[in-house]
């Protein structure tokens, strides 16, 4: 596995656990996170706690998997599947993803996502 695998694993392994804490310490402070392609980026470690306590508060049993992945220079690319259940009405979503990640310094500095919603597996 990659430096940069493990620092994305470090990241994996606090958001199944919800420790915010270790989840936030894999970011750098002035993290830049696009969670959606039509969204406004996350910047700094107060907005990313704000989408991870409102996350948390309204998902569970959260699956996230990377299945490949390639290195070039600092950056790390991603592909795999997220799945969780929505609190509110009790269903499930599943889809793949594609991440992108650029590492600095042994952290995540900047982190893409885009994934596919509305798959046969949304029930």
């Amino acid at each position: 596995m990659s430096d940069h695998m493990t620092v994305l694993r470090g990241l994996m392994d606090a958001a199944v656990k919800r420790d915010k804490a270790g989840f936030l310490n894999s970011l750098t402070p002035d993290i830049e996170y696009k969670y959606h392609i039509n969204a406004r980026p996350l910047i700094g470690h107060e907005w990313i706690e704000k989408f991870l306590n409102k996350y948390w508060d309204t998902t569970t049993d959260n699956v996230w998997r990377v299945d490949r992945y390639a290195v070039n220079g600092n950056m790390l690319l991603v592909e795999g599947y997220e799945e969780y259940g929505i609190k509110a009405n009790g269903k499930k979503v599943c889809h793949p993803y594609m991440g992108i990640c650029e590492i600095r310094d042994g952290k995540i500095a900047k982190m893409r996502d885009y994934f596919e919603m509305g798959d046969a597996h949304n029930s």
